[in-house]
């Protein structure tokens, strides 16, 4: 069954169900089989703690003070309110304090452990799994293209198909990513349309475009995403139009308020709300609009770990390499992902194949198996994925925090939490990383021997 009948057979709401599955790192494919089933494993995980979960979802749906959430995780006040007072709320507002924000979710962030979910759960249980993490927005997106799954959001509710879809965040969040996940949620065909091909289209024949829509039209369940949508009227941060590109617009723009019944999609996908204007986000034209949030920080160790080992073979060099390091797991990147903040997907892409590349050469250099990944190694990896970090990507991802906060911020006040935080952190000059978060075999021996020399 789908996880929306699962819930309501458990007597469940499915909104803090989703969240308890966020909350808890619980993975997707350890939740759902093929086309978004419900697992035996997971059902008979939720029957064995079907009062914690119950509980739990009752947390979730209350805003609560901070002596609430105290008597829940059963800590002290003080502890609570110093939690948030690092998250930056002032002391004198702490009286004023509502979240809801789960109670369990901020024991955790405080360091409290629920062993029973790491124990019985496994974690990668399929290593061709390419989602990690991301599990809120997994749901926030599948509830939005309900209408697309559940034949009854029309017959019941009256809420039809969406025919324009925007998918935004900063560059390198993974907006092409999701545009193909959101069309195997909803079992389309996924057509990469590039922002050339359409501007350089329209000027060769005006009409050739509107017949390739006519054309994508007649195949079943398709979806077409442009990337980079606001490119077709902005140009160097400024707004810029010809009369052949707002052609292009107004032709998308008149083919989704016509044909939004179809089985054709469009999704575009653009860095900033801002750049749309109303006409183009207006009811029944692009008036789907999903986030694509940079990824948080246990996110990012297990995207390193992923793209580490994704599709290696069992006799694969680098695997010995990694398990010589004991670095065949997400836990061992956890310190090097706590530096990486506002990291894109993008960015911890170039970080792994850049310490590929090193390994592979150290390799080829020594013919060894067994030798260490220094700090050295670690760091100048680290230094080329930076180089991405400039000041424009950083006013991206400023603009992207404000415009979540006013759209999204019941949906994902933790990411927008971390995200402010890791943020506030560039404001001011940072200092030198002298190493990359945690010390190799080499480094803690160079430290020894100049300690007995001393």
């Amino acid at each position: 069954m789908r996880l929306r009948a699962f819930a309501n057979k458990y007597e469940l709401s499915l909104e803090s169900l989703q969240y308890f599955i966020h909350d808890f790192g619980i993975d997707l494919n350890f939740l759902f089989t093929d086309k978004h089933v419900v697992s035996p494993e997971f059902e008979e995980f939720v029957i064995k703690h079907l009062d914690f979960i119950r509980k739990y979802t009752a947390d979730k749906m209350e805003l609560k003070s901070i002596d609430q959430i105290a008597d829940t995780i059963g800590v002290k006040k003080d502890e609570v309110a110093q939690f948030f007072i690092k998250n930056g709320v002032a002391e004198a507002d702490l009286p004023q304090v509502r979240t809801n924000i789960s109670s369990f979710q901020i024991h955790m962030m405080m360091g409290g452990k629920y062993d029973f979910i790491i124990q019985e759960i496994p974690q990668h249980r399929f290593q061709t799994n390419d989602l990690i993490g991301y599990a809120d927005l997994f749901f926030y997106a599948l509830d939005l293209l309900d209408p697309f799954i559940n034949e009854d959001q029309i017959k019941l509710w009256g809420i039809s198909k969406p025919a324009g879809i925007i998918l935004h965040g900063p560059p390198g969040s993974g907006k092409i990513f999701w545009a193909k996940k959101l069309a195997d949620m909803i079992g389309y065909n996924f057509i990469h349309v590039y922002n050339d091909f359409l501007v350089n289209t329209v000027k060769v024949d005006r009409h050739q475009f509107s017949a390739f829509l006519k054309q994508q039209m007649e195949k079943p369940k398709t979806m077409l995403y442009i990337e980079n949508f606001e490119g077709l009227w902005w140009r160097e941060g400024n707004a810029y139009s010809v009369p052949e590109t707002m052609d292009l617009v107004n032709t998308i723009l008149r083919f989704i308020q016509k044909e939004g019944k179809g089985e054709l999609v469009i999704a575009g996908g653009v860095e900033q709300l801002s750049k749309l204007t109303d006409e183009i986000t207006a009811p029944g034209r692009f008036d789907l609009h999903i986030p694509v949030f940079p990824p948080a920080q246990d996110e990012r160790a297990q995207l390193i770990h992923y793209h580490l080992i994704n599709d290696l073979v069992p006799d694969s060099p680098l695997l010995a390499i990694l398990k010589a390091n004991q670095a065949d797991h997400p836990n061992f990147w956890t310190p090097v992902a706590t530096e990486m903040r506002l990291f894109s997907n993008t960015m911890i892409i170039d970080f792994t194949q850049s310490l590929k590349k090193r390994l592979y050469a150290i390799f080829r250099r020594t013919n060894k198996l067994d030798f260490t990944i220094t700090t050295q190694i670690l760091q100048a990896c680290f230094n080329e994925a930076k180089a991405k970090l400039t000041q424009e990507y950083l006013q991206s991802c400023y603009i992207f925090i404000q415009e979540a906060k006013q759209n999204v911020s019941m949906e994902f006040p933790q990411r927008i939490m971390e995200l402010e935080h890791e943020f506030s952190t560039f404001k001011k000059k940072e200092k030198p990383i002298a190493k990359i978060g945690f010390e190799t075999t080499a480094v803690r021996e160079q430290q020894e021997k100049q300690e007995d020399q001393a």
